[in-house]
């Protein structure tokens, strides 16, 4: 039971609250030896905070059996989709890129990114958005997406990587197989998308495909379907997107990591005791759950009795936990201190500008 309490942890990623190490946090790390969290505007209050709340963290993590360090992970991927408010930049919306067509200027735009996030101790940020903004009415992606150009979108993709290795940030692209061309928000309801095979392995795909042989270790996998490969579950729960597409066409090794589970495209359409089990069936190795701490901890129990019971396998979990293992060994192990942020917040100025400015065109 030990053993497999530190191997379910590390599959989770959890929401918290507060500001500082506090009595849920600590239950998380210590008694659920939990693999990582995701930060949201609610755990910030300034950057000196925020690094000593995240060191406190990963040293109590470096107690736990396994000693592993914790993924502190975050949404800021420029534009509206940014958790971390000043002194942070706010940096332009990134389809300004695409109307740019620079590949420099995407490499530089990760690495300022990723240079603050590392500045405080973050080390993975959900980014870039790998989806190809094919629909107009689509109410969730638009100028979160590089381009409306699958090869635009996958050129942009990898130099924004390029930025955020140089900086030593873990990028987990979004949102795979690709959540561009839907009419639906997934946060409120489940999306279809109803493109025959052949158009969704010249388009969705394209910026995966070129993101993944370029080096991407990690994917969050999209809460819709796709009826040409599944017209039963969406990609997070379906065996073959992820184990047939992903894993077997794509040639992925890295980590699948699901969309917030507590989103209404899986939480309205599927029983939540099921997850585990569907989960790991398609081949997922991380759980991300942004809010309810509560369901942090059923989901584990459940995946543990999933396991004891025998409809999850424990060679599954296993393989997980190498690829967790693999990707946590090459985070740096050096902290942010927070002091260079502000400084580096000023530097980015120009840079900001530099974008702002293809959207005023």
């Amino acid at each position: 039971m030990p053993e497999l309490l530190s191997q379910t942890g590390q599959m989770l990623i959890s929401g918290f609250h507060g500001t500082r190490l506090n009595a849920e946090i600590e239950d998380l790390i210590i008694n659920r030896r939990i693999g990582g969290f995701i930060l949201f505007e609610r755990n910030f209050e300034s950057p000196g905070q925020l690094v000593t709340l995240l060191h406190d963290m990963q040293a109590l993590a470096g107690t736990t059996p396994l000693g592993l360090p914790l993924f502190i992970s975050v949404d800021q991927e420029g534009g509206r989709v940014s958790r971390l408010g000043s002194p942070f930049t706010r940096f332009p919306a990134p389809c300004c890129l695409g109307i740019a067509g620079s590949d420099d200027l995407a490499r530089r735009f990760g690495l300022a990114l990723g240079r603050e996030m590392a500045a405080v101790g973050i080390n993975m940020d959900y980014a870039p958005v790998l989806d190809v903004d094919t629909n107009p009415q689509n109410p969730i992606i638009g100028k979160r997406a590089f381009a409306r150009q699958a090869d635009e979108v996958a050129r942009l993709g990898v130099e924004f990587m390029k930025g955020f290795k140089e900086a030593g940030v873990l990028a987990v692209g979004k949102h795979f197989p690709g959540h561009g061309d839907t009419e639906l928000d997934s946060h409120l309801a489940l999306p279809r998308v109803e493109r025959t095979a052949d158009t969704l392995e010249h388009v969705e795909l394209v910026p995966f495909a070129r993101a993944i042989a370029c080096g991407l270790k990690a994917v969050m996998s999209a809460h819709v379907i796709y009826d040409a490969w599944d017209r039963e579950f969406p990609a997070t729960f379906s065996r073959p997107i992820i184990e047939g597409i992903l894993r077997k066409r794509l040639g992925f090794d890295g980590l699948v990591i699901s969309d917030d589970l507590e989103m209404k495209a899986v939480e309205d359409h599927y029983s939540f005791d099921r997850f585990p089990v569907l989960g790991c069936a398609a081949g997922v190795d991380v759980f991300l759950i942004c809010h309810d701490v509560d369901k942090v901890r059923r989901l584990q129990d459940l995946l543990i009795s999933d396991v004891e019971s025998g409809r999850v396998a424990r060679e599954r979990i296993e393989a997980s936990l190498t690829r967790i293992t693999a990707v946590k060994k090459q985070l740096p192990s050096e902290h942010g201190n927070g002091r260079d942020l502000a400084a580096l917040a000023l530097s980015h100025q120009e840079l900001v500008r530099e974008m702002a400015s293809y959207l005023e065109r």
